[in-house]
Formats: C-alpha cells, structure tokens, sequence
C-alpha cells in the first residue's frame, strides 16, 4: 500500500511506540519467514495498522521478544512474536506488492514495475496459495479499478479501492480469535470502517499526486481542477472519511493497544491530510 496510515509519533508514550514498532518489525519477520527476505521491503505502515488493529481485538495473549534485526543485526528491540494474525497480514502484504508491481507497469513506469513484479512473484505466488479466495477478490476489484479509471471514473474507483481494504478486513476476521457473540458487532463496526479508510487512503494518494499524474497524463480525481479547488475538495471528502473511520472504531472494546489505535485514526490520520494539503513531507517514524 501506500504508507499515509501512521501514528502521530509525537503524541505517543514510549511505550505505545515501543508497542507500534514491536508488530511493525513482527510484520516484517512474518514475511521474511514466509516469503524470504528480499519480500520483506513489502512491510508498511498500512498493514502494521491493519495488524495492530485486528491484534487488539484478538484474545489470544500478544508476546514479545528481544530480537536483533536484520538492519541492524547488534541491536536487539522488542518485536511481536509469530501471531497468526500477523502471518495473515504477511501474506496480504505480498499480494498487495505484487499487485502494486504490475500497476507500475500499467501506469508507463515499466522499469520499475518489471523489477518489483520479479522481486515479489515468487512471494504473491506463496500467498495466492494461503489465501486464494482473498486473492480472486483483490485481482478482480483491482480489474474493475482499473477500469473505472480508464473510464474517467475516478471517485468511482476510490470507492472500489474501499472494499479492496473491506474484503481484507473480513479476512482478517477469521483469522482474528474474538468472543463469539461479539462477531456481528466487530463486522457491523470493522467492515464500514475499512472501506472509508480505504476510499481515504486512495484518495490522499491521489491529492499527494496530483501535479505528478497531471504531468504524466495519468488518471486522477483531482486532475484538471485548479489547485486550491482540488485542495479543497480533497480536505472536504477526507475528513468525510476519518469521521467515518472514528466514528466506528471508537465504538470498539479493545484487548489491548486502545491508545495506539485512536492515535492513528483520530491523531494520526488528520495529522498526514493537513502536511500532505500543506505541500509538507511526512516525518519519518
């Protein structure tokens, strides 16, 4: 994915950070234990929040251990211990890649797209097998995507990146051990709440690359309009949407990691919309 879905580091305790790291470098170990190490550079601040949310609904006890990394190998940090929520989010995240790779190709970044599609092929092929079901839904939303794009229908499309992020929820869920009674309550809350974070997540992206896409003559819902009306529109349908994620994840009872999630969304997510509209970098995590 993208990386736009990240706390607000500075409104973090240590150890609420501490916590975020830990599942962001346990991610990163799942997939290198699935899909070798080069797949690893598919680990994003996207699918750790994606984990990190499915883990603190999750009832089964989240360890840690002391573990160096393979950056930084005479360092040892605390990192999330094998999860099966987080080998779930390893295979997503190879399939996300991949997926990425061969929008590069279509996008007329060939060099590029070629290079990725054959540094996670082998990876997304592993996935494809874990989660076929999940696989035909991404391929096939991400068809109609493309579509809509090309048919200058690029609300639409943002729309449908929603329920890519919807479908992945729902998997997610099957994989996540909750109290039974509580399942039709987390689908009613998690699933409308993925879709809105993914109809933001396309669309920040596609504020964040307006000028770019103008310039390359790419598909965007931004394109042609002057800059501060496309700003505006943006800022408007953004908020939009992070209300809608709030609105119904505040309404969930947490196992752990309570702080961390409305860090991301109520802090986190605001925080990226006014430095991506303001024309600022993001901060590094």
């Amino acid at each position: 994915m993208f990386g736009y879905v990240r706390p607000e580091k500075a409104d973090l305790l240590i150890r609420d950070f501490t916590a975020y790291k830990a599942v962001y470098c346990g991610l990163c170990k799942s997939i290198g234990r699935r899909a070798g190490q080069i797949p690893r550079t598919a680990v994003t601040y996207d699918m750790t929040f994606f984990a990190l949310l499915l883990l603190s609904l999750d009832s089964r006890p989240f360890e840690t251990r002391e573990e160096s990394c393979i950056l930084n190998p005479l360092k040892k940090k605390s990192v999330a211990a094998s999860h099966p929520v987080l080998d779930y989010a390893a295979d997503v995240s190879s399939l996300l890649a991949y997926q990425s790779a061969l929008d590069d190709l279509q996008d007329g970044r060939p060099v590029k797209g070629r290079l990725l599609a054959g540094l996670f092929t082998r990876a997304a092929r592993k996935a494809r097998k874990n989660l076929p079901e999940l696989n035909d839904k991404l391929e096939a939303e991400l068809a109609a995507l493309y579509k809509a794009e090309k048919g200058g229908s690029p609300f639409l499309a943002a729309d449908i990146f929603g329920r890519i992020l919807e479908g992945i929820m729902a998997g997610g869920l099957r994989v996540t051990e909750t109290v039974e009674e509580d399942r039709d309550l987390l689908l009613a809350l998690l699933l409308p709440a993925a879709r809105a974070l993914g109809r933001w997540v396309y669309l920040i992206d596609a504020i964040h690359d307006r000028e770019q896409d103008e310039k390359a003559g790419l598909p965007n819902p931004f394109k042609g309009m002057p800059e501060e009306e496309a700003r505006l529109l943006a800022k408007e349908l953004l908020i939009k949407e992070e209300e809608t994620v709030d609105r119904h994840l505040a309404l969930l009872t947490y196992q752990r990691f309570g702080a961390l999630v409305y860090n991301v969304v109520s802090l986190g997510l605001p925080g990226v919309r006014i430095r991506i509209l303001a024309g600022e970098a993001l901060p590094a995590l």
